[in-house]
C-alpha cells in the first residue's frame, strides 16, 4: 500500500474532534443500541453493529495517534481493516435509531459521516456510491438527469404557471427526488397549489436549483457538499427570499443543520419543511379545509423526525384534517 494512502487515512482520522474521540471510545465499549439497529437486526452480522463500527475506527486511530504509536512508531493500516470499516460504514442506513437509544446522548450520525470520510480517504467507497457521486458532479443531481428537465413536472400541475422570479418572499426548493422521480411529483403538485392559493409571492429556482448536497455528505465528501451549499444559498439570497420551503426531509435537514456548519454561518432566510408551513397556514385559518373522520396514520421520515426533531408539527397539521389519528407502535423511537 502506498505511503500516500496511509497519509490520506491519517489526515482523515485526524479530523475527529476531541468530543468525537471520547464518544468513539465510549461507544466501542458499549452495546446497548445494538438490538435497536435495523441493519444489525436484518443481518445479525456483528460487523454491522454500531459499537463494532466504532471499535474498528478506534483501532485505526490508535495505529496512527496513540501513545504507543508515538513511542514505537505508527503501524500500517491493512487492506482487511479498510474493507471491514467500509462494509460496516455502508451497512448503516444513517437512520438515527442508535442516537435515540444511546444512553449517553451521543450524536452518532455525525460519527458515521466522519467514518465515511475516512472510508473515502482510504479509496474503499463502494463502487455504486462512487458512480452516484460522479453523476451528481456532472448533472447537479444524483439521477443523472439533465438540469434543464428539473421543472418538467410543472407541465402537469393544475395552476397557470410555476413562477421563476428574480425576487420573492418565499422559495420552494423542490429537491432532486421530487423533481425527477414520477412517483414523487404529487408532492411538487400539492405544494405548488398550496402556495398559489395563498396571497404570497413565491418562486422556484429552476435550473439554478442544485442538489442539496446530502448524497455527498452521506458519501463522506464534505468539500463536495460544501459546493452545493454555497451555490444554493447564493441563488436564494440573490433572490432576497425570506423563507425557503421544501417537502424533502433530506433537503430540509441539509439546509437546517448541515449548511450552517459547512458555510460557517446561517443563511439569510428561514427554512421550513412543508408540514411546518402547512400547519402554520391551517392554524392561521388561511387554508379552508373540511375536517373528516378518516383513519390516518403518519410515518415519520428518519431525517425529519429523529434527525431533525419535527415530530409534533405533522400531527398538528393532521388534526385539522381528521379526528381519527392513530400511531405506529414504535412511534417516536
Amino acid at each position: 500500500m502506498t505511503s500516500n494512502i496511509q497519509e490520506n487515512i491519517k489526515a482523515a482520522l485526524g479530523q475527529f474532534s476531541r468530543k468525537q474521540l471520547m464518544e468513539l471510545d465510549t461507544c466501542s465499549h458499549c452495546a446497548l443500541c445494538t438490538e435497536m439497529c435495523p441493519a444489525y437486526n436484518s443481518s445479525k452480522d456483528s460487523l454491522h453493529a454500531p459499537g463494532v463500527r466504532t471499535s474498528k475506527a478506534v483501532k485505526l486511530y490508535d495505529k496512527k495517534f496513540s501513545l504507543w504509536s508515538k513511542i514505537f512508531g505508527e503501524k500500517e493500516i491493512t487492506q482487511k481493516e479498510m474493507d471491514d470499516l467500509a462494509e460496516s460504514a455502508y451497512h448503516c442506513t444513517l437512520c438515527g435509531r442508535c442516537r435515540e437509544s444511546c444512553p449517553f446522548g451521543f450524536e452518532t450520525h455525525e460519527l458515521w459521516i466522519r467514518i465515511r470520510e475516512i472510508v473515502e480517504a482510504m479509496g474503499t467507497t463502494p463502487e455504486n456510491v462512487a458512480r452516484l457521486s460522479n453523476m451528481l458532479d456532472e448533472n447537479m443531481n444524483p439521477y443523472g438527469q439533465d438540469p434543464d428537465t428539473r421543472l418538467d413536472w410543472s407541465f402537469y400541475v393544475d395552476i397557470d404557471e410555476v413562477p421563476e422570479e428574480d425576487e420573492a418572499d418565499i422559495a420552494y426548493f423542490i429537491g432532486c427526488t421530487t423533481a425527477y422521480k414520477g412517483a414523487n411529483h404529487e408532492v411538487a403538485f400539492s405544494i405548488s397549489k398550496i402556495l398559489e392559493s395563498l396571497d404570497v409571492s413565491w418562486t422556484v429556482l429552476g435550473e439554478d436549483e442544485w442538489c442539496c448536497g446530502a448524497p455527498s455528505m452521506m458519501a463522506g465528501k464534505v468539500e463536495e457538499a460544501k459546493k452545493y451549499a454555497e451555490h444554493n444559498v447564493k441563488m436564494l439570497e440573490d433572490r432576497k427570499v425570506k423563507k425557503v420551503i421544501t417537502g424533502c426531509a433530506g433537503c430540509f435537514r441539509s439546509f437546517k443543520f448541515e449548511y450552517p456548519a459547512l458555510l460557517g454561518r446561517k443563511p439569510n432566510f428561514e427554512i421550513q419543511h412543508s408540514v411546518e408551513f402547512l400547519r402554520d397556514q391551517l392554524a392561521e385559518g388561511k387554508l379552508d379545509l373540511e375536517k373528516g373522520d378518516e383513519t390516518i396514520i403518519y410515518h415519520d421520515p428518519c431525517e425529519l423526525g429523529r434527525l431533525s426533531g419535527i415530530i409534533k408539527e405533522p400531527r398538528e397539521a393532521l388534526s385539522y384534517l381528521t379526528s381519527n389519528q392513530i400511531e405506529f407502535d414504535e412511534n417516536g423511537i
